[in-house]
């Protein structure tokens, strides 16, 4: 039986090498036998000597901008180049209540009259064009057709059988008006997010963009997407014990969703995990519209979100949270800076990540098991 090939790849940066890189290499890569790839964003005084980046057989590196709104930009016009002129809303009537009876105009409603009669959506200057379709049940709606020029921003369709509405793609700048966490690192004037979960959505984009480039689905089996500063507790747990059909990720940490912080994959749903940008492009309004009306959005949530809209989010489950993130004393950070630990002497990141992982070192100390069957203990393989 041939041995699934295995990529790691550390994503948006790499920092913390001189605590954490030797019990990567000895616990990730060569656990599972793995290569490295690294995509990040780097500017002119990065340490191209730091062991991850030596170690990488792939770097997709992007210069790191002082606003990543500009990162956006450059990702939006690459995927607007396919983009549709109009997103089509099944069953969602934006029409309704915006007129007062069936088949008329007013200044800001066209009435277009049967399908036949819509003009090319490439000469359309309305924002919305609704459609009865044949099958509606009222004889003075079916089949008809009416164009609103100008949308009311943040207002919603209702639910409609045999109605469909197509809009125009919203900018992907809209978003921020969704607060609070989800576009960190994106500088704005009116709609700023704290955080830098923002650079880590554009990284996702990036990283499936140069493995598409790079023909890896075609080289790889499973991908790791996870973080440089880890200390691990115990090795990785084994590949082969995670039913590449699933999404696998920490029992821990998820804040409302789901950890972002490190993820199992197979080339069968990686697409699903990372391409939240061009669900953002590709059905702008629909993703906007079910998240306009939450606003302590954070990235675990989103990824929640953004794989169940994808019809993927019954396919998570988890594995043994066995490493912690660390900061060197002098060390940067984007979110957390962490308690300093006199005893070990760098600063721990995340307590209950600390915790966590010392729980399953101390409960493998105590079983008297094989790391293997320990691993089968605590990994769920049933869906």
């Amino acid at each position: 039986m041939q041995t699934e090939k295995t990529l790691v790849i550390i994503l948006s940066e790499t920092r913390a090498h001189e605590l954490t890189f030797d019990g990567f290499k000895k616990n990730v890569l060569d656990e599972l036998n793995a290569d490295l790839c690294i995509c990040i964003g780097t500017k002119s005084d990065y340490d191209v000597s730091n062991p991850f980046y030596q170690q990488a057989k792939y770097r997709f590196l992007y210069n790191e901008p002082d606003d990543f709104g500009d990162a956006f930009e450059y990702a939006y016009n690459t995927l607007s180049e396919c983009k549709p002129i109009y997103e089509c809303l099944q069953n969602i009537n934006f029409l309704y209540g915006q007129i007062s009876k069936q088949q008329c105009s007013s200044d800001n409603i066209t009435y277009y009259g049967g399908i036949e009669n819509i003009p090319p959506w490439n000469e359309c200057k309305d924002d919305e064009i609704v459609v009865h379709t044949k099958d509606f049940p009222d004889t003075l709606w079916k089949n008809q057709v009416y164009g609103v020029k100008n949308s009311i921003f943040g207002r919603d369709g209702i639910h409609q059988e045999h109605v469909h509405t197509y809009k125009k793609p919203l900018y992907w700048r809209e978003f921020l008006k969704i607060q609070n966490q989800i576009f960190g690192g994106v500088k704005d004037s009116q709609y700023q997010h704290p955080g830098s979960a923002g650079i880590l959505i554009f990284f996702r984009w990036f990283l499936y963009k140069n493995i598409l480039e790079n023909n890896l689905l075609e080289k790889y089996d499973r991908f790791i997407i996870t973080r440089s500063d880890f200390i691990y507790q115990l090795p990785h747990p084994p590949i082969e014990l995670l039913d590449p059909h699933f999404i696998w990720i920490p029992n821990g940490e998820h804040y409302g969703g789901y950890t972002d912080r490190h993820v199992v994959l197979s080339r069968t749903n990686l697409q699903f995990y990372l391409n939240i940008l061009h669900c953002m492009v590709f059905r702008s309004n629909e993703y906007f519209m079910k998240m306009m009306h939450k606003s302590d959005w954070n990235l675990e949530q989103l990824i929640k979100f953004h794989l169940e809209q994808n019809g993927v989010g019954h396919l998570v489950k988890e594995i043994p949270y066995v490493m912690y993130a660390v900061r060197p004393v002098n060390g940067t950070t984007r979110w957390s800076s962490g308690h300093f630990s006199d005893s070990l002497g760098y600063y721990i990141k995340y307590l209950t990540e600390f915790e966590k992982s010392n729980y399953y070192k101390q409960e493998f100390e105590k079983s008297g098991l094989t790391l293997t069957d320990f691993y089968k203990n605590c990994v769920k393989l049933k869906s």
